[in-house]
C-alpha cells in the first residue's frame, strides 16, 4: 500500500500551484537515492583521505569535500549548513525576511542579556533557587505567558517549564511573578 499511497500524494502534489517537493516517508526511496549519491561520493573520494596529507579537518572528512545534504544528497556548499541551498530555499521557513525576523529577535535578546548582567555585576544565580522557588510555580502557566514574561520562544519555555532548561537569570524576577500569581489563583 505504501507506493501506490505515495504515488497518489505526489500525483495531488504537482497538481496544485506552487512549488512541490516530493517526499518518500512511506517507502523510503528519496533517502535511499540520497544516501547512494553520498556513497558513491565517499568511495570516489576515498582515494583522496589515503593522500599522503597527515593534516585533517575536525570534521573528520577530506579537505575540499563537501557536505552532503541529507534531503536531497547534493553539496553543501556553505560549511555553517547543514542542507543544500536549493533545499534551504524550497522551505518555507527559511526565507531571507524570517531569517531577517530571528536574527534580529536573538540578537535584540542577546543585547538585552548582555545589559542585564552589566547591572547586575556581582551578583550570583543559585540555579538551584530557580528550581525550588520558582519552578514548582510554573506548573500551571500557559507557555503563551511564560513567553510574554519572558520574551523566549514557545519551545525554550516549554523545556524551563518542564525542568530541562534554566532561563537567563534577567527573566527570574518576571517568571517568579507568574508563578506567584498562578499561586494565588489556585
Amino acid at each position: 500500500m505504501a507506493p501506490i499511497a505515495e504515488r497518489v500524494a505526489h500525483t495531488l502534489g504537482r497538481a496544485i500551484a506552487g512549488k512541490y517537493v516530493p517526499a518518500t516517508p512511506l517507502t523510503g526511496t528519496s533517502h535511499r537515492k540520497a544516501q547512494a549519491v553520498v556513497k558513491a561520493r565517499r568511495s570516489a573520494t576515498r582515494g583522496a583521505a589515503k593522500s599522503t596529507t597527515t593534516r585533517r579537518r575536525a570534521s573528520g572528512r577530506p579537505p575540499g569535500v563537501p557536505w552532503s545534504c541529507p534531503d536531497c544528497g547534493g553539496p553543501v556548499t556553505n560549511h555553517r549548513h547543514v542542507r543544500c541551498d536549493e533545499c534551504i530555499a524550497a522551505d518555507p521557513r527559511q526565507t531571507a525576511e524570517l531569517r531577517g525576523r530571528r536574527g534580529a529577535a536573538i540578537a535584540s535578546r542577546k543585547l538585552a542579556q548582555q545589559k542585564w548582567e552589566a547591572e547586575h555585576c556581582g551578583e550570583t544565580r543559585d540555579p538551584d533557587y530557580f528550581q525550588r522557588e520558582i519552578l514548582l510555580g510554573l506548573a500551571g502557566v500557559k507557555l503563551a505567558d511564560i513567553v510574554e514574561a519572558a520574551g523566549i520562544s514557545k519551545a525554550f519555555a516549554s523545556q524551563v517549564r518542564a525542568g530541562k532548561l534554566t532561563p537567563h537569570g534577567s527573566t527570574w524576577s518576571d517568571l517568579a511573578r507568574l508563578a506567584e500569581e498562578a499561586e494565588q489563583r489556585r
